[in-house]
């Protein structure tokens, strides 16, 4: 009778799952650094089987065992896991803790796997558990599916961080939707304006259930705040509403009166070539803005920042996705705009440089790009004439603001329309690592001077010349590659890329996401995010330097491609430990690092240690108890435990 009563308790989980074939809730990976990860799938099982009725076994690892199966090996191992995941309860609360622990644990798991069962078991936590955490735990795992029938447990247990967590969840039912925001806005209101971290803390847990209200929230402390305290709204603005930073900047800078703090509001150009800063900035208003306002403050650090920044500006490359005839339109109405702020003199010099673009639209539209590249090429060297011609005594001008819209912007479209083929002395070409062509960005090759090769238009480039050998160069993602004594006469040459590989591992040695990977080329370029610890891009095949960015923090890396095309960075598992001043441990302490801004590691164990994994830098860490903070510079590189004795009691 029992064998009959499992086989069918098999059957219908079975079914379950195919009627209800999709996760309940988000898939969690193993703990870090888990035993479970190195073990083969028969130990992971036999875990599982042995450990099922086992009140004194190692519920962690039972755990880790049950999350490598379904993080790894789900799909061979889940009809292993719908049978032998069947922990029960007595359902009176009074069941040892340990049952308790792998109930919550298996019904999670078959969540996973899509059981529809796992939702009552969750409930039967929700009811039954008289442990809160794991209560609370089955109540939040239920609002993530939309199940919000446990209010009054969840308003009585909202001051404990699993059921403050829980409580937050449960916002996203309409029901209590209001008085949750208006509770959190309550202890907003309640806070000093000087505690960013407090408010922007609450905001953000308003802004999980209702973003624009919590945004505003930001925003309107950012408005009625000065000083460092402004700087800081200002900042972490910057990361959940970038798109509006250049107006918050010009605010500040035009009212702010310390300069140092006042400087800040000026973005550096490598960071908004790095994508860690809104390309808004790169607009002629901002820009005017600054041309404005730097004589206002002569000597000042923020005279250095805005000279520096109108130095080094260049308007943005388009998306790729934007069309050449809507580039040509952007082109022309910058033509208004330079003239607007005086970057262009000469009202029929802005005149003459309109039509010239209104002619290259015609052509676009009858689909000759040829001509319309003409076009666009009369326009860019018109600017970049007037722009070098300063002797010239007649009334147009171009300033050097007006030069940079104007000439990259009709660069931006050269580099979409055609160039004229021509007859090859010489073809070149460039493939990828699986021989396959892809265009170049340009081919030079030298004689007397380097000289633009003839492109093509369909990836090729031709070198014309009467010299028997030459010097070629190939440019592609702002690299370059020579080749010496290559035949010029009747002859093709092929230069190859490869498929550089960046790899973000962590302490162990397990690749891990994400990370964010730049390569320099003249200036520092986008490569790509990692998926699955891993970021690919095809490059030529000579020396870079690769920089990883994760968890906000950076590091660079030197390496010759052509000798391994695989990149390795590896993370260290920073352990911060707090002590007080008679050398006890101290747990519940706040941990924070430095990136950029100020931010979480973690919350100290009874070990009075906090751990995250962070790429291996000289880092600055704070530790907060109470109302006692202690800061801590420490290179992790060479010492990733980095202590810190705190005078309390």
């Amino acid at each position: 009778m029992k064998a009959y009563f499992i086989s069918l308790m098999i059957f219908l989980n079975i079914l379950f799952v195919n009627i209800f074939g999709q996760n309940s809730w988000e898939l969690l990976p193993p703990s870090e650094g888990a035993t479970a990860i190195s073990l083969s799938i028969d130990s992971l099982k036999s875990i599982i089987i042995s450990d099922s009725d086992d009140l004194n076994s190692n519920v962690n690892l039972y755990e880790d065992a049950v999350l490598v199966l379904l993080n790894f090996y789900k799909e061979s191992e889940a009809s292993f896991l719908i049978q032998n995941l069947n922990i029960s309860v007595r359902g009176d609360g009074q069941d040892n803790f340990v049952i308790w622990q792998k109930y919550y644990i298996d019904a999670y798991a078959k969540g996973i796997l899509g059981v529809s069962s796992a939702i009552d078991d969750m409930n039967s936590i929700a009811q039954f558990c008289s442990d809160k955490f794991y209560k609370m735990l089955a109540i939040r795992r239920l609002s993530e599916i939309g199940k919000f029938d446990y209010w009054d447990v969840v308003k009585e247990n909202k001051n404990n961080p699993m059921g403050r967590t829980t409580y937050i969840c449960y916002a996203k039912d309409e029901r209590y939707k209001n008085e949750i925001r208006g509770e959190l806005e309550s202890e907003i209101n309640s806070l000093d304006i000087n505690n960013w971290v407090g408010i922007i803390s609450i905001s953000e847990n308003i802004m999980f259930f209702d973003s624009s209200y919590g945004l505003n929230i930001i925003k309107n402390k950012f408005e009625n705040s000065n000083g460092r305290t402004k700087l800081e709204y200002f900042i972490h603005l910057g990361i959940i509403d970038p798109e509006n930073q250049p107006q918050r900047s010009i605010s500040a800078i035009a009212n702010e009166e310390n300069d140092e703090l006042r400087a800040e509001y000026i973005p550096r150009i490598s960071t908004i070539n790095l994508g860690m800063v809104t390309k808004n900035y790169l607009t002629p208003f901002f820009v005017n803005f600054l041309t404005q306002h730097i004589q206002t403050f002569p000597g000042s650090i923020t005279y250095n920042k805005i000279n520096g920044f109108i130095n080094k500006f260049l308007p943005p490359c388009p998306d790729s996705t934007t069309q050449t005839y809507n580039l040509l339109n952007n082109l022309y109405n910058y033509v208004d705009s330079v003239f607007s702020y005086s970057w262009l003199g000469d009202l029929t010099f802005s005149n003459e440089l309109k039509n010239i673009l209104t002619i290259a639209k015609t052509n676009l539209q009858n689909g000759d790009s040829l001509t319309c590249r003409v076009q666009v090429k009369a326009f860019q060297d018109l600017v970049d004439n007037v722009y070098k011609d300063s002797l010239n005594s007649d009334a147009r001008f171009v300033t050097i603001e007006g030069w940079k819209f104007l000439y990259w912007n009709a660069q931006y479209i050269l580099d979409r329309l055609p160039e004229l083929p021509a007859n090859p002395n010489l073809l070149v070409n460039l493939k990828n690592s699986l021989g396959n062509q892809i265009p170049a960005n340009n081919v030079t090759y030298y004689e007397n001077s380097w000289k633009d090769a003839v492109n093509n238009g369909d990836g090729t480039f031709t070198v014309i010349t009467t010299k028997p050998t030459i010097s070629i160069r190939v440019y592609y993602e702002y690299a370059s590659l020579q080749a010496d004594n290559v035949t010029a006469q009747n002859n093709s040459y092929t230069f190859t890329t490869v498929n550089a590989a960046v790899q973000l591992k962590n302490s162990l040695g397990y690749l891990i996401d994400q990370g964010t990977v730049q390569y320099y080329a003249g200036a520092w370029r986008t490569f790509g995010t990692t998926s699955n610890g891993v970021a690919t891009k095809e490059l030529l095949p000579i020396n870079y330097s690769f920089r990883m960015t994760y968890e906000y923090g950076s590091i660079d890396k030197q390496q010759n491609l052509s000798s391994d095309p695989t990149v390795v960075f590896q993370t260290v598992n920073a352990a911060v430990q707090l002590k007080n001043s008679l050398g006890n441990f101290i747990d519940q302490g706040i941990v924070q690092y430095y990136a950029g801004a100020w931010r979480s590691l973690g919350t100290t164990n009874s070990s009075g240690i906090a751990k995250k994994e962070l790429l291996p830098a000289n880092i600055s860490f704070r530790a907060t108890v109470g109302n006692v903070s202690l800061d801590k510079q420490q290179d992790i590189s060479v010492n990733n435990l980095v202590e810190i004795l705190l005078n309390t009691p």
